[in-house]
This record gives C-alpha cells, structure tokens and sequence, in this order.
C-alpha cells in the first residue's frame, strides 16, 4: 500500500504516522504493509484496501517465519514501484531481475534461515548495498531469467544454484530437497544451470548441495538434518524409513533410520504437532507408543527440535551414539 494511496483515502501524514504505532509497517519509502487486524474505526480504510485487493496483509506468527514475511513485503514493494516507474519512463536504471533468496520467496521455495534481509537483485553492471536493497552484478542469459507476475525473476533453476553458490549448505540443501519433491524440476535442469555459473567462487560448496539432495525428505527440518549429518561427519542413516507390524501393516515411519547401528532420528519442526487431524496431546501420546513400539525392537529414538538444529552438541551427541552402538554389536 503506498502512501499516495492512503493519503487519497482521507488520511492525514499524522494520522498515517500513528497508525504505524497500531496496525500497518514502513517497509520501503512510501509503502506499507498492514501488520495485523486493527478494530478503529479511523483505520477502516486500510482494511477496505485488504479487502479490495490493492493491499495485502502482513501475517505475522511470531516466529522464525516473521522474518521471511518482513522480506516478502519487502520484494512485493520494491516490484511495484520498479513496475510504476518502468510503466511511467520514469526509470532511468538498467533492468533488474530478483534473485538469491528473494527469488526463491518468489516461486515458493523454502527458507531456513533468512540470512539476507534485504531485497537481492541482479542489475548488470552494478553491485552495491543499501538499507533495503543489495544489488548484485551477476551475468545473465536470456534463459535464466522469467517474470512470474509482476516479478521479474531468475528462473527456479538458476535461483538454487545461486543460493547454492551464496549460502549456507542447509539452506540450498532444503529448496533442492523441496523442488525435487514437488516435481518442480530435476537434477539434470538443476546440472545444466549450475554448469552456466562454472566460473563463479564457491563451487565445492554449491556441488556438495546438489550431490546430497534427496527428494525422500519430507520437511525442510529434515533437509537441514541431513545436512548436518554430512558436516559433522555422520553417515548412514536414510530417510522415511518405514516398520511394520507382523501382519504386514506399517506402525511407523521415522525421518532418518541408521539400521547398522540402530538409531532413529525424528525431527520435530515447528508444524510437527500443530497441524493435521489430531490435537498436539493426541499427537505426543502416538509418538510415545510408537517408540515404545521402536524400542522394543532394538532402536534407540532420538528427537530433534528446530532449534537443535543449529546447535552442534546435538549431532555430537548422535555421532557418539552411532559409534558406541555400532561397535556394541
């Protein structure tokens, strides 16, 4: 929502400056955000808007996902006004093209961490940082760019394997796994973009992502395990490995499995036990008889949290577990 916008509504500069206090968010010069359901009258325009569609809501769930929804209104507003200003000749810039972790908001790919909270874009011949902005002078061929909407974007391909070049192992790690999975694109598609980018730096890294992807994984929690696994030196455990009963029927079905040494790595993510049919209590009680269930086959079940993820005593922990277990038997 711009400020041009309210302002034709009937608010006043003060008026729009206590409702930064209440109900909407500066993201950008001259745009805002509505950040949560407001009940003042004086306000109604800005939820007449929402309903009308010239502006969305900005949800907020108080979490880790708060972050990827401030970058979200971040990239809606700086492709409106790009739009505006291309639309009117007012833009003298040479066309830019999201990219990296703004690109990947764009066609839906998870985030694990937001490590850039700015908007990324590519604009050849440029490179330079702002508030809200960084700009990156990357080449381009005319094949690795799309425009989904009012975005104009580097294709999906081209965005992994830019994620995979720029950031953390986990995080190319769990939008491979998800694109995969979702049918999205191949490895082959994801080859042939990341043999385009042959000169840039940090190629080990960005093959290392793509060599452990593997699209069994369920969860961008389970991406961000396995990739753990892999930096702290833990292998042989695969994914969604299934148990069944005598009669043939499948009890459980856990996240990593290490047959050799007998340990089950559940992860718990944030949606674990908030979402499906059953309550969080009914869902803990089933986890609690289902590795009942495991035990007593000789497994022992360990369960990790989001947080834990980004912690290395955990997976020191797993490591010492698997090697005292394997040499046990």
């Amino acid at each position: 929502m711009t400020t041009a916008r309210l302002l034709r509504s009937g608010f006043t500069k003060r008026e729009l400056a206590r409702a930064e206090r209440c109900c909407v968010r500066r993201v950008a010069r001259g745009r805002y955000a509505v950040e949560r359901t407001c009940e003042k009258v004086e306000h109604e325009g800005i939820w007449a808007a929402v309903r009308e569609g010239h502006a969305q809501e900005f949800e907020l769930f108080d979490d880790r996902r708060d972050a990827e929804q401030y970058l979200k209104a971040l990239v809606r507003a700086r492709a409106e006004k790009v739009n505006e200003e291309e639309s009117s000749g007012r833009s003298k810039r040479r066309r830019e093209v999201f990219s990296h972790l703004s690109a990947a908001l764009i066609h839906g790919l998870p985030i694990v961490v937001v490590a850039e909270r700015r908007v990324e874009v590519i604009r050849c011949g440029a490179s330079r940082k702002h508030r809200h902005l960084r700009v990156r002078n990357t080449p381009l061929t005319p094949g690795s760019v799309m425009t989904i909407g009012i975005y104009r974007v580097t294709t999906l391909e081209r965005t992994i394997v830019d994620v995979a070049l720029t950031y953390e192992l986990a995080t190319a790690v769990a939008m491979i796994d998800h694109a995969l999975r979702r049918g999205l694109t191949s490895m082959e598609e994801i080859h042939t973009a990341f043999a385009e980018r042959d000169a840039a730096r940090a190629q080990r890294r960005a093959r290392c992502a793509l060599d452990l992807s593997d699209a069994r994984r369920e969860s961008p929690a389970e991406s961000v395990a396995a990739a753990r696994f892999f930096e702290h030196g833990i292998g042989g455990f695969d994914p969604q490995v299934e148990f069944k009963d005598r009669d043939g029927r499948v009890f459980a079905r856990v996240d990593f499995c290490h047959r050799g040494a007998k340990v089950i790595i559940e992860v718990d993510g944030l949606a674990k036990y908030s979402m499906g049919p059953r309550t969080p209590r009914k869902a803990l009680e089933d986890e609690k008889v289902r590795d009942a269930q495991l035990a007593a086959l000789g497994y022992r079940v360990v369960h990790l949290t989001w947080k834990q993820l980004f912690l290395a005593t955990p997976f020191e922990d797993i490591k010492r577990i698997v090697s005292e277990r394997v040499v046990a038997r």
